[in-house]
């Protein structure tokens, strides 16, 4: 990391949303770039700096939330047209901030993500796309999935091409009303950006952000032909703002994530190279923009840098000694006229705290949250963030689930629940001064849906309370898979549940939106047909699923997930007075497909408690005498490994109990379906206990073949 930056602040304006501050191209190489930001209060400000000073170009009224702001212009001209979309509306600034378009896209959710290309503009709700030329129809498609971003590129002077960062794991490109060309990725892609070199931006290479941490290059040469080369594999916080600049004599990759963290990377000559990481700086707060210019003085290059919860500021390639020596004492006089101007707001924000009512005000405090799976843990992070520092976070729950342990500026305090009363968790986070953004992981259990309810209190304003609703979804270890993913089932060895009844494709796919995780915003049919398919997270057993009008048919490797749809499913048609026609088919070699996948994870969770047992025996030796002399090499390589070893079991601490407590449901579900006298779980697992301690496959089936289930 051979850049050095130094920071400079320079405005706070309200809660922004991603991608609402664009830097403004510049005039001439003697002056600086004006930047403009949009916020969640509906203002849109222009900024500039004349005579070493921020000041405002321009300031909008108040109205509905900024979702997005884009840069524009027409061909062979600088993009200095500024559009932000609001609801399902568009407006059109010019730099100076005099408005010259308002236009209402009729779309019926609010606009999500847009891009503007010349007289083109992009506009997508949720999972529809549009595309405006001049201000009328071109052309639309209905992806079924969430847009995140959108960009437009033109590859010859008469087609223009889509290109959409879709929540399926997908990158799909568009060409006019055609039907799009799929390309998979490992992970969601969250933002889009064009590269920029010689500051123009690139007509067919396209940086893409994942929600893991991951940097892909997309390189495009016909709506066809395009191929994607990850140059930033190593996983991290989600990718929120991507830009490329040249900070100094060689294009840089900008990098702004969700955990705050700010990163440079260079951007290689060859696009197979992997790029070099230069900069790395932690903001404390998610990152809703980045880019690239110069802004506060002629000749120093920096990054402009906004954060969610409306702070503004630059890290500049400006020596910190020349920020120093152009203080003057005109300078002084207004960094305390701003002091001044914020201790007076501080004193009227505790007066008005002595006014506030006891009543709880839910509505007062803007929380961004998002609560992510991770297939790898089989757990999921929830990351919750406000505007102000944080006071507690208190979470409760009406079903089991398991919070992890996670090393974030908070104490955890358990409180006893009464599961009679549907409340089974109930904990508060005390955070510590001037956190904003708590993260933490939860693991839920496969069969017990119920709500997550999440109550945020600000230190500033301890009164009041923001509560957020999360539902558990019955089977929400479960994973979606995509095309290419190998959702194949192992021969015959499945369990089979059909539905048959009077019910539409959308009904049916409401109800399974109670059972899995990220189901599509709307069902694609193929054939007449919507086939999903999902992997369990914690087990590796795969369930696909396929549904038309009147026939919902079910393939699962494991009788658990089988008969919890089942549950679910029907009770739904109860509850709607449909009636179903249900068809059970069970294999009984099932069972040892799911013991054969469950396993190995058993043996290794059980290993890993040993070697910790062992290294922790070692330890205490260690205080006595010298081991490295008397020990084995197995001992003394097992202790090289005990930082790998605690990590792993750090992500999952009762990973052992749990992969026990599958096994174990396995075999109630197993007496279930087959029709055996039911078995609770606790007396399940004292009949399996000893078997479980051999971790054998023969011994532990042969529990499940017995035909004395007594």
């Amino acid at each position: 990391m051979s850049l050095v930056l130094s920071r400079v602040d320079y405005v706070t304006i309200g809660v922004t949303s991603r991608g609402t501050t664009k830097v403004l191209p510049s005039t001439d190489s003697k002056s600086t770039q004006k930047f403009v930001v949009g916020d969640n209060d509906g203002i849109l400000y222009i900024y500039g700096i004349k005579k070493g000073e921020l000041q405002l170009v321009f300031k909008s009224l108040p109205g509905a939330k900024i979702e997005k702001v884009s840069l524009g212009g027409t061909a062979e001209t600088p993009r200095d047209k500024i559009f932000i979309a609001y609801g399902n509306s568009v407006k059109g600034f010019t730099r100076k901030g005099k408005m010259f378009l308002e236009f209402d896209t009729s779309l019926v959710d609010s606009i999500t993500a847009m891009y503007v290309l010349g007289s083109d503009l992009a506009a997508c709700s949720r999972d529809l796309y549009h595309r405006y030329q001049n201000c009328k129809d071109a052309d639309s498609y209905l992806v079924g999935e969430v847009i995140n971003d959108v960009i437009l590129i033109t590859i010859d002077s008469s087609s223009v091409l889509a290109i959409l960062a879709c929540s399926d794991r997908a990158i799909r490109v568009l060409s006019g009303t055609k039907k799009p060309t799929v390309l998979r990725l490992p992970s969601v892609p969250t933002v889009l950006a064009l590269c920029r070199g010689d500051k123009k931006e690139s007509s067919d290479r396209i940086l893409i952000g994942t929600q893991d941490g991951k940097i892909g290059l997309l390189k495009i040469l016909t709506d066809k032909t395009f191929r994607i080369t990850w140059l930033i594999t190593s996983s991290g916080s989600e990718i929120t703002s991507l830009d490329t600049y040249e900070l100094d004599d060689t294009p840089d990759i900008l990098i702004g994530r969700q955990d705050g963290t700010i990163q440079v990377y260079s951007f290689p000559h060859d696009d197979e190279m992997n790029p070099s990481l230069r900069y790395q700086y932690m903001a404390g707060e998610s990152i809703s923009s980045i880019g690239g210019g110069v802004i506060g003085m002629i000749g120093h290059t920096e990054i402009l840098v906004t954060t969610y919860s409306g702070r503004i500021f630059g890290l500049t390639t400006r020596p910190p000694g020349s920020l120093a020596a152009d203080s003057n004492e005109e300078t002084l006089n207004r960094l305390k006229a701003e002091i001044q101007e914020l201790e007076a707001k501080l004193i009227e924000d505790k007066e008005f705290e002595n006014y506030t009512s006891d009543i709880l005000s839910p509505l007062i405090l803007s929380v961004n949250y998002r609560m992510i799976q991770d297939r790898e843990s089989a757990s999921y992070l929830l990351t919750i963030e406000l505007d102000t520092p944080i006071d507690n976070v208190l979470i409760q729950s009406d079903t089991p689930v398991e919070l992890l342990n996670e090393s974030n500026n908070a104490v955890l305090s358990l409180s006893s629940c009464n599961p009679y009363e549907g409340n089974f968790v109930l904990a508060t986070y005390r955070c510590q001064v001037n956190t904003s953004q708590l993260e933490t992981r939860i693991r839920a259990i496969e069969g017990q849906p119920g709500t997550l309810q999440i109550y945020v209190t600000t230190q500033i304003q301890p009164k009041c309370c923001r509560k957020i609703k999360i539902p558990i979804h019955a089977l929400s270890l479960h994973a979606r898979l995509h095309e290419g993913e190998g959702a194949e089932l192992s021969g015959d060895l499945y369990n089979e549940l059909r539905l048959v009844g009077n019910f539409t494709v959308a009904e049916i796919h409401a109800w399974l939106s109670f059972a899995l995780p990220d189901i599509p915003e709307r069902p694609t049919l193929q054939d007449n047909e919507v086939i999903l398919n999902y992997v369990s997270s914690l087990t590796g057993s795969i369930l696909i699923c396929k549904y038309k009008k009147g026939v919902a048919t079910f393939l699962a490797e494991n009788i658990s997930t089988i008969l919890i749809l089942r549950d679910l499913l029907t009770k739904e048609a109860t509850k709607r007075k449909i009636k179903l026609d249900v068809i059970f088919n069970i294999e009984d070699g099932t069972i040892s497909r799911m013991l054969d996948l469950i396993l190995p994870k058993l043996n290794s969770a059980h290993d890993y408690i040993e070697k910790l047992k062992i290294i922790d025996a070692l330890q205490e030796w260690e205080l006595k005498i010298d081991p490295t002399e008397n020990l084995s090499k197995y001992y003394q390589e097992l202790l090289k490994e005990e930082d790998n070893i605690r990590r792993e079991l750090s992500k999952n601490p009762t990973i052992l109990q749990i992969i026990q407590g599958v096994i174990t449901d396995l075999y109630v579900d197993w007496n279930r379906a087959k029709g055996f006298q039911r078995i609770t779980s606790k007396a399940a697992n004292d009949k399996l206990k000893d078997a479980l301690k051999t971790r054998s496959l023969p011994v532990i089936l042969q529990m499940f073949m017995e035909k004395d289930n007594n």
